[in-house]
């Protein structure tokens, strides 16, 4: 598969998971075209509990009749689940390192599948859970295709903590609520659509693979905050309209981008300016005009002049 195609596939993922509130539908499509991007056959998500000291599965894809006709067999503990839980496993690991525990004694129905790769999945020292994905052979993969392994592990884990957010405290009080989908609502959606930016350059290459990799890491840390506070609140049972989320640091880029604003430059002068698409500026003012809670750009300037963000 060229750099175009795994681009392509990428970009499909994390469109996906900016547009599905199904937890289980999300990790499922994502398995699915992970599975497809690595030439692969099967593969499955493990959620952990909320005592981080067991996991169930959450989805699956393709599974061989060895285990979809035998479902106790998923069900345990095994080896890769023992080394994560244990803080063994903290990075993509090749498939040819883990010969998978629940296959290798068993005769009929597993299609040949012996070995597979394993992707953790880690917010902020937090675990939340790992993917498997299932190979015939041993197989070496190259550093490209495990740095897309641990984006797709960052792209997941958002749309995890964004989705137990949502479920968490949808029963609650309604003008909390109300508040959450709206910092949600300005917090994810423009980080994930400069993600999708990343990912949607027709060349493809493995710098915007990083930086959507560092997008998504900077989007977990955000929804961690917002988690932790809403945590807080609930600890304290203090109901109130106000909800106190962290304001958000502007990245280096957002900074260029609002500096230009103030110098009065259009989208188009911007993106000429620093080498990017107009589409992409379009996405950081987005974000500059959400993380400062301004309505336009020129209140955006002012605020930031405001708050030491900018030189007069």
């Amino acid at each position: 598969m060229n750099d175009k195609d795994y681009f392509l596939h990428l970009y499909e993922i994390a469109s996906h998971l900016n547009k599905e509130f199904s937890l289980h539908s999300a990790l499922r499509k994502s398995l699915e075209m992970t599975v497809e991007i690595l030439d692969l056959e099967t593969g499955w998500f493990w959620l952990t509990e909320p005592d981080n000291k067991s996991v169930y599965l959450a989805a699956s894809h393709n599974l061989p009749p060895a285990l979809s006709n035998h479902p106790e067999r998923l069900s345990g503990w095994c080896y890769c689940i023992k080394q994560y839980l244990s803080d063994d496993i903290d990075q993509a690991m090749n498939i040819s390192e883990i010969t998978c525990s629940r296959l290798k004694d068993i005769s009929t129905g597993t299609k040949d599948l012996k070995f597979h790769a394993v992707i953790p999945i880690i917010l902020h020292g937090q675990k939340v859970g790992l993917m498997n994905l299932l190979s015939k052979e041993t197989r070496q993969l190259n550093e490209k295709e495990l740095t897309i392994l641990n984006t797709i592990s960052e792209l997941v884990g958002t749309a995890i903590q964004r989705t137990r957010l949502q479920h968490s405290y949808s029963d609650k009080n309604t003008e909390t609520d109300n508040t959450i989908g709206s910092v949600l609502e300005r917090v994810f959606q423009p980080e994930m659509e400069a993600i999708i930016s990343c990912l949607e350059d027709p060349n493809g290459n493995k710098d915007k693979v990083i930086e959507a990799l560092n997008k998504a890491k900077g989007l977990e840390k955000q929804l961690s905050l917002l988690h932790n506070e809403v945590k807080k609140q609930e600890k304290t049972k203090v109901k109130t309209k106000e909800f106190h989320y962290p304001e958000l640091p502007l990245t280096k880029r957002e900074l260029e981008v609002l500096t230009l604003i103030k110098k009065g430059l259009t989208n188009d002068q911007i993106g000429k300016q620093l080498f990017i698409a107009e589409r992409t500026v379009k996405f950081h003012v987005t974000a500059i005009l959400s993380k400062l809670n301004a309505d336009n750009r020129t209140e955006a300037v002012d605020i930031s002049l405001k708050r030491g963000l900018l030189g007069v």
